[in-house]
């Protein structure tokens, strides 16, 4: 059992080996409990399963990187009530996200983008019409995702709505629209404003898929007038903006590491903590703390926000607005005790230690003064 107030990894058993890179996070503001999938073991295991089953673990390296993720906590704290068979799809699609988003991010830690970022669109928008509609056969022979990806295009037209799998392929134009867009802005806008760096990150961090699944994982959809409203899509996007947040934060050491390591000099890797550092030419400590200030402050207006429109919402609407404070507090656990974030690179265990705790007071409260998310407060 985690400490309800205390967020640590596991000790680190790497031959003794002390880590590379340390980084102690300011406390950060979580007021609601940790809750804990009854079968996130079994969830872990078909997961892994599914991978293998695909060549994705073809090698040591390689499934270090899969088992590291630790993919299935995510979905199994954040829908501690889901339908297992329902959250195991969401938990498959998760190992495949990251393995997908640590090639992106190998192809950038090795110099060799130069702004092309055609062979991504390509899978893009075939991914997109294979979640449309499976029998498409639009990708590619041979490429190594598209089984799994043809897999769970398939289980999701068996089990969800049809409404729900609109949903999720609009949230992936909008994960891969943000991601293609990240390529190029990566070399040309290397500094960008907090304000651009937020309304970006929160597309290519796959927020809105990763919040689709959470509607997915229960049976009932909630009706499009409800879904689509200003304040239940104002509460959507602040939850997508505090895990995007939070993966900066417990992902800040495993950045630096990267960093670190590449083989040749590039711009600095994108994260709210470098972007506060230069942007305001702040030192790390006082960029931490920024950044755990916006976060704060986010948190602070959803719980605000989600108390006064729960009581009229429809019972599927409430278990969504359930879900989204499980998902704020889950994210973080997840994410502070995933080895995905100790290590690196499936090479180098323990290379990076993040600690951090948590606390029921926010540092700060009020619109954080940043455009692009100001509406919330309105």
């Amino acid at each position: 059992m985690i400490d309800p107030h205390t967020t640590a990894p596991p000790p680190i058993a790497a031959r003794g080996v002390p880590p590379e890179i340390t980084v102690r996070l300011p406390p950060v503001y979580l007021p609601m409990p940790l809750q804990v999938h009854p079968r996130l073991e079994v969830l872990e295991r078909d997961g892994v399963a599914f991978m293998t089953r695909h060549g994705l673990c073809r090698d040591a390296a390689m499934r270090a990187r899969v088992v590291d993720s630790m993919s299935a906590r995510l979905f199994g704290y954040a829908c501690p009530d889901g339908d297992t068979g329902r959250l195991q799809l969401a938990v498959d699609w998760t190992y495949l996200l990251f393995l997908l988003d640590d090639e992106h991010g190998d192809q950038d830690a090795s110099g060799g983008t130069d702004g092309d970022n055609f062979a991504l669109l390509d899978l893009a928008v075939r991914i997109v019409r294979t979640l449309e509609a499976p029998d498409a056969r639009v990708l590619e022979p041979g490429h190594p995702v598209s089984g799994p990806v043809l897999e769970l295009a398939t289980r999701l037209r068996r089990i969800a709505d049809p409404r729900h799998r609109r949903r999720m392929a609009d949230a992936h134009l909008h994960w891969l629209m943000g991601t293609a867009w990240e390529i190029p802005a990566t070399v040309r806008r290397p500094r960008p404003s907090v304000n651009d760096y937020l309304l970006t990150r929160m597309m290519h961090v796959a927020h809105a898929a990763v919040l689709t699944w959470v509607q997915i994982s229960e049976p009932d959809v909630i009706d499009d007038s409800e879904i689509t409203s200003g304040p239940v899509r104002a509460l959507t996007e602040m939850v997508g903006a505090v895990g995007t947040i939070d993966q900066d934060l417990y992902g800040y050491g495993r950045d630096q590491w990267i960093a670190r390591h590449r083989p040749v000099p590039a711009v600095p890797i994108a994260n709210m903590v470098n972007v506060y550092a230069t942007a305001q030419n702040l030192s790390t400590d006082q960029a931490l703390h920024a950044t755990v200030e916006l976060r704060d402050r986010i948190v602070h207006r959803f719980l605000r926000l989600r108390a006064e429109i729960r009581p009229a919402a429809s019972p599927a609407l409430r278990r969504y607005l359930d879900n989204l404070t499980t998902v704020l507090r889950g994210n973080y656990e997840f994410g502070m005790t995933a080895a995905r974030y100790r290590n690196p690179d499936g090479r180098h265990p323990g290379a990076v230690r993040t600690t951090g705790t948590i606390t029921d007071t926010p540092a700060a409260t009020g619109a954080p003064g940043v455009p692009c998310i100001d509406w919330w407060w309105s």
